[in-house]
């Protein structure tokens, strides 16, 4: 049986938003003036939200509601300076559409922002994204999964999840569907193995997950 839905996280899965995130952090850091970080940390940060990012990022700062409020106001208008798609994933989509799947991103990320990436860097290939709305459960929750599935009418073995972090291990977990997990991304392969041994690292191995199961 082949898969039929594929879902993918957004940040370090599809798209290395790093530079752009660092920057909007550095940016709120510097104007509460404390100390900037490295890609590296940012890197280590990511995964739970830009809240949580924001955080670690300020050393749990008592003022994370201004300096998470200047974050949001500089990424706005700088979510996409230095953002690229990793290379080998315009072949994994063009491969799933050749194989009638639908596609679609869940992520974490802020939901308009996570739209106005994916229409810029992947116009007319995703069929819905879901992030962050103020008041809505986000990763690990699976409910949106769940009701996915029950939208497209699949059964659970017909869908495959898409992401490179502990939430997204935990996400499809929680769902009780497929998962692959990406080593290119924001999580080295070694984090990752502590959790599945599903794990890829590069792109085009994915192709390996997306043929005949």
């Amino acid at each position: 049986m082949s898969y039929k839905l594929v879902v993918f996280d957004l940040d370090g899965t599809i798209l290395n938003t790093l530079e752009d995130l660092k920057e909007a952090c550095n940016y709120a850091l510097k104007k509460f003036n404390l100390p900037s970080i490295t890609l590296e940390q940012t890197q280590s940060y990511i995964g739970n939200g830009i809240r949580n990012l924001l955080l670690l990022a300020s050393n749990h700062n008592s003022q994370i509601d201004e300096i998470l409020i200047s974050f949001k106001s500089y990424y706005a208008s700088h979510y996409n300076d230095f953002t690229t798609k990793y290379e080998g994933i315009e072949e994994v989509l063009k491969f799933c559409k050749v194989n009638n799947m639908h596609l679609g991103v869940l992520t974490n990320k802020v939901e308009d922002i996570a739209t106005k990436l994916v229409e810029e860097h992947f116009p007319m290939q995703m069929e819905f994204v879901y992030g962050e709305v103020i008041g809505r459960p986000r990763k690990p929750d699976a409910s949106f999964l769940l009701s996915l599935i029950e939208q497209y009418d699949l059964k659970k073995e017909e869908v495959l999840y898409v992401g490179d972090s502990e939430v997204d291990v935990k996400t499809s977990l929680n769902a009780g569907i497929d998962g692959v997990f990406v080593s290119y991304g924001f999580r080295s392969r070694e984090v990752l193995s502590a959790l599945t041994d599903k794990i890829v690292d590069t792109p085009l191995e994915l192709l390996n997950y997306l043929g005949e199961k």
